[in-house]
């Protein structure tokens, strides 16, 4: 209705495709939006041909870790794949992610939190049982109802350009500003929606809630650290499908 042409829209899920498609033809604009049921790398790495070249490109594929929906890697493929106009702009254009290394005591309403349990329970360590469970690569989890103690500064440990080529795995210096046992890794995103300079979105919890939660991943061994200790920190995206 604001004159922005044709949309192609894409879904993987029969429901959501079926609820999208319903919602368009209420609002009358069947001939202005096409939605696709479809995996969205399989269209974006090969569009069929004579499909026309998109003008923009936009994504809500972002999770709570920021990566998990596999954005960049979409996105960078979308650009290689020839599906868009070569000065196509990307929504998000940018995505940053910043980590705490932290001594968790318990996950509060965390969410996939099987694994995400306190060091100890009724006096008991719950550590070796952990090694031998099958872990997720990280969790939801809402920092505010969570228990935890800071053990570094937060670090600006991944940025991205949507549609470049995902960055190279990197290891990440930190200091520890105090002492404790890490056991496992925190991290929030923000995403610069375009090139305005307007305030990015975030699932930070200081900012203005969303119903993002915070990312929370356990590591394979806790730690104790002391105040001052110099450490890194992995960084590893998978080609920019996950953290």
């Amino acid at each position: 209705r604001a004159g922005g042409g044709q949309v192609l829209g894409l879904e993987m899920l029969s429901a959501v495709t079926d609820l999208g498609r319903r919602c368009v033809a209420a609002n009358g604009a069947e001939g202005e939006v096409q939605l696709v049921k479809s995996e969205a790398a399989r269209l974006l790495t090969a569009p069929p041909e004579g499909a026309p070249k998109l003008h923009l490109f936009l994504a809500e594929l972002m999770d709570s870790g920021g990566l998990g929906e596999s954005l960049l890697s979409l996105a960078s493929a979308a650009r290689r794949g020839g599906l868009l106009l070569p000065a196509a702009p990307l929504l998000p254009a940018r995505i940053r992610v910043w980590a705490t290394l932290v001594d968790l005591q318990g996950c509060g309403t965390a969410l996939d939190s099987a694994e995400l349990v306190p060091s100890r329970l009724s006096g008991v360590a719950l550590w070796p049982w952990l090694r031998y469970r099958h872990r997720r690569s990280y969790s939801a989890v809402d920092l505010a109802a969570a228990e935890y103690a800071p053990l570094t500064d937060e670090c600006l440990v991944f940025s991205a350009v949507v549609g470049d080529a995902p960055p190279a795995d990197r290891l990440v210096a930190l200091t520890a500003q105090a002492s404790g046992e890490a056991n496992a890794v925190v991290w929030v995103w923000e995403a610069d929606l375009d090139d305005s300079g307007a305030p990015p979105l975030t699932n930070a919890p200081w900012a203005a809630r969303t119903h993002w939660r915070q990312a929370v991943k356990l590591l394979p061994e806790r730690r104790a650290v002391g105040e001052g200790e110099p450490l890194s920190l992995e960084v590893a995206s998978g080609g920019g499908r996950d953290l």
